[in-house]
């Protein structure tokens, strides 16, 4: 009796995994629909009509493992811990097991996807960044009322544990120590941010 086919989440869920799985194994330029349909036990004709392209198949990929990693929205994930030290420290926790979810393989494809100019993924690299500050403004909210800060931190102050914890992951393959997540609090963002301006 031949096996049931894949609809709906499931089969969705299968063409996800199948490309993370590609990737991860034999690099993004192997991650074909013929490679992905294969590994998911489909057709191609099923996965072009869910992906019109690659890149597009890559950019539900990125979103599939941030809800993997997180559940919901980062800035909702975000609460008060006491202190601007303690609410530093589980934000960049939160944001390094999202990078750990999306795994250096698949963070090296978003920048050759960045690096070709496309548009959708200039998008996703804006709306992450608007998505980081986001987070960082809340902080600053509880820290500002708590009279941790005495005046509010510039774009380039907020954006700089995302794209610290970014280039770390990159250059260590997603091998980041809590040593290092509260190094980088410690010695880097709070000098930074409680310095007298």
């Amino acid at each position: 009796m031949a096996a049931e086919r894949k609809r709906g989440k499931e089969l969705e869920v299968a063409i996800l995994e199948a490309a993370y799985d590609i990737i991860q194994t034999y690099g993004y330029e192997n991650m074909t629909f013929q490679n992905v349909a294969k590994q998911a036990q489909t057709s191609r004709t099923v996965i072009y009509s869910h992906y019109t392209n690659k890149a597009e198949l890559l950019y539900a990929l990125v979103q599939y493992r941030f809800r993997q990693a997180l559940g919901e929205k980062m800035i909702d994930l975000v609460q008060k811990k006491g202190s601007l030290r303690a609410d530093l420290l589980a934000a960049v926790e939160l944001y390094q097991q999202f990078l750990e979810a999306v795994g250096a393989e698949l963070m090296s494809a978003i920048l050759y996807e960045l690096s070709q100019r496309n548009e959708k993924f200039r998008l996703f690299s804006i709306r992450g960044l608007e998505s980081n500050i986001e987070v960082m403004e809340k902080i600053q909210a509880f820290a500002i009322q708590r009279g941790d800060l005495k005046h509010e931190l510039s774009i380039m102050q907020m954006s700089l544990p995302f794209d610290l914890l970014r280039f770390e992951n990159m250059m260590r393959g997603g091998k980041v120590s809590k040593e290092y997540l509260t190094q980088l609090v410690d010695d880097v963002l709070m000098p930074i941010y409680t310095a007298e301006t």
